[in-house]
């Protein structure tokens, strides 16, 4: 006789399928690398740099593009073991997004939600779930995610009725949910719902036990519709201009998803942008007559269909609401639709799409043609995760689905730029100037063209236009677009000193650009450590040492500038602080030359030869190329010579 399965065991195989599902569906991010503003929330956030920046990330509201401090967290926590590795931010998101998936078959089996498991399992490897998974940065949805399923089903008790512990562990989770992302705030409308649709009616209780929670996600939802219109800058015409437009939006966007659900074709990272244009196209306005139509419909079919149907189709336009265009958020400037703006709202119609396809089958075909419908999903996702792989990649697929994204020709025009394929990259920046003739910011992506040609003059012409375009806002997003035209226009001038034989005039206008750059974004390393570079082409050391000492107060890792530093104090004959600059470089760079050839100068300035050589010799080993260092050896062993 076989032997009793044990408690929980039979929950194993199941969520041992849910994961290996996932990891077949996602697998390829694992060697996906940074897409899009990646590099803002990762690569390049000064936050992530210093455990300074934890704290700003927690206590200084626009520190960051949105107050999730839960989510810049785990990047703090992540850069601190990895840095720029892109393989462990995806790792975390897949896992994130698989504990969500088997957190969501507990919660609907708690439910009593027929094919709990099969709902789940079209949950995580659906297509349109690829954008959170793949995009690091959307480590927002999937960390989200989890804790908003967690807190859920610490409320939602077998009774509906949650005990003080589990009360407090959801209101917990939820608060966690919110400070990863806020759009997780419907969570408690959504739990009204679901009372609604197991006991037919809400009390009073239910609505005072979730007061806290209204309360909490008004408060997040409230701070971040502040911050995207004066933090990030989502206002101005990219965005509707009255209530009239939004609702067009909003009416027609949750039939896009529903479409994408049921047919997911053609996704892509940004869609096309409506004509929002209700007086001129009334029929816009149908969508939300559909709207009203079917949810009057699934009232009135109540008694008939079970209140099942309405509150699923309610939940997903509850949860869709707060990427539906009712308030202004940045990403409508591309697109008023994207894919991971239904991460949590496609829930429902997976729960009727399930349901539905059950019922109209035999048992056991409807759990066969489930199964097989997840399989293609499988697939679609697999081959879906390939177009994250890399910028180049993602901007290509965007524009063969979307020509006329104007973002998508930067991002492609900057891949071909790094590529050093400059008139590809040219030709892209002039598609989108096209499309967006009044956009600053690709007259500085045309200047950066120029430049890498040599041809400084017209570069210098291009960010003068770039800036007379942008506007002067005091949007954090704005200042840091205003600060990079100034910022090459440093190089440009400095470029243009050296081929004149160091015009002072030209040295000085770099000077005064990179101070501007400086002063529109505060925390601009690599302006710093030009400007240094500047004054200390000018012998201005002191001047110098306070520009590297700023860029090290950014970002204390900084290589170029710690080795700069130790070159200026060289030059000041302050040898001790030199020495300790470039040990603390080949302490965590043992192969790093530059430090190597400047410590070896500095055992040179005592006479310490011995020590000198080993250190110009060791620089050399690294780069047989360095020809200072070569310059250097050949002098201190002559010297060492002379000495004997």
């Amino acid at each position: 006789m076989a032997e009793p399965q044990k408690p929980g065991t039979r929950w194993l195989l199941p969520t041992l399928v849910l994961a290996a599902a996932a990891l077949a569906a996602y697998w390829p991010v694992l060697h996906n690398g940074f897409v899009w503003d990646d590099d803002r929330y990762i690569q390049g956030n000064v936050q992530l740099l210093t455990a300074r920046g934890l704290g700003r990330i927690w206590l200084s509201i626009g520190s960051e593009p949105q107050y999730y401090p839960l989510t810049h967290t785990t990047f703090w926590l992540e850069y601190r073991l990895w840095r720029g590795n892109p393989l462990p931010y995806h790792l975390d998101n897949l896992l994130l997004h698989t504990a969500s998936a088997i957190v969501l078959w507990r919660l609907l089996r708690r439910l009593q939600i027929p094919g709990a498991w099969i709902v789940a399992l079209l949950f995580c490897v659906h297509p349109v779930q690829v954008e959170s998974v793949a995009w690091a940065t959307e480590r927002k949805n999937v960390l989200s995610g989890l804790l908003y399923f967690l807190a859920a089903w610490a409320y939602l008790r077998p009774d509906l009725s949650p005990r003080w512990p589990w009360y407090l562990a959801s209101l917990v989770l939820f608060g966690a949910a919110l400070l990863a992302k806020s759009v997780t705030g419907t969570l408690p409308a959504a739990i009204l719902l679901i009372i609604w649709w197991k006991r037919g009616r809400i009390s009073g209780r239910d609505i005072r036990l979730l007061v806290p929670f209204f309360l909490a996600a008004a408060t997040m939802g409230s701070l971040t519709a502040w911050m995207e219109k004066h933090v990030v800058g989502a206002v101005g015409p990219d965005f509707p201009s009255n209530f009239l437009q939004r609702l067009c939006i909003a009416a027609r966007a949750p039939w896009f998803y529903l479409s994408k659900l049921i047919w997911p074709a053609k996704l892509t990272f940004m869609y096309p942008r409506w004509t929002v244009d209700p007086i001129h196209r009334p029929w816009l306005l149908l969508f939300a007559l559909c709207i009203v139509t079917a949810t009057a419909g699934l009232w009135l079919l109540r008694e008939r269909l079970g209140r099942g149907p309405l509150t699923a189709w309610l939940d997903f336009l509850l949860t869709l609401f707060p990427a539906l265009g009712f308030a202004n958020f940045f990403p409508m400037r591309y697109s008023y639709v994207a894919d991971h703006f239904q991460y949590l709202a496609c829930i429902g119609p997976i729960v009727l799409f399930a349901a539905a396809l059950s019922g109209s089958l035999p048992r056991w075909a409807g759990s066969t043609a489930l199964l097989a419908i997840a399989a293609i999903f499988c697939v679609l996702a697999n081959d879906r995760c390939r177009v994250y792989r890399d910028p180049k990649t993602l901007w290509a697929d965007t524009l063969a689905k979307n020509p006329a994204a104007w973002a998508a020709h930067v991002g492609y025009g900057q891949a071909l730029l790094d590529e050093g394929r400059l008139d590809a990259a040219d030709a892209q920046f002039r598609a989108a100037l096209q499309l967006r003739p009044d956009d600053g910011t690709i007259f500085t992506h045309i200047g950066l063209c120029y430049a890498m040609r040599g041809d400084d003059e017209r570069a210098i012409l291009c960010y003068r236009r770039a800036l007379d375009l942008l506007p002067d806002s005091p949007e954090p997003i704005v200042h840091r677009f205003r600060a990079e035209p100034y910022y090459y226009m440093g190089i440009a001038y400095a470029d243009l000193a050296d081929r004149r034989g160091g015009d002072a005039h030209d040295r000085q206008l770099a000077i005064d650009a990179y101070r501007q750059a400086i002063q529109i974004e505060p925390h601009y390393e690599l302006a710093m450590i030009n400007l240094g570079l500047l004054y200390a082409s000018e012998q201005k050391y002191d001047d110098a040492i306070d520009e590297y000492r700023r860029a090290l107060l950014v970002n204390p890792d900084s290589v170029k500038a710690r080795n700069n530093l130790g070159n200026a104090l060289v030059a000041l004959g302050r040898l001790d602080e030199a020495m300790d600059e470039y040990r603390q470089v080949l302490q965590d760079h043992p192969d790093n030359a530059i430090a190597h050839n400047g410590l070896g100068t500095a055992y040179a300035r005592r006479g310490q030869w011995p020590a000198a050589i080993d250190q110009f010799q060791a620089a050399i080993r690294i780069d047989p190329g360095f020809d200072l260092a070569r310059h250097n050896l050949l002098s201190a062993l002559a010297a060492q010579q002379q000495g004997r």
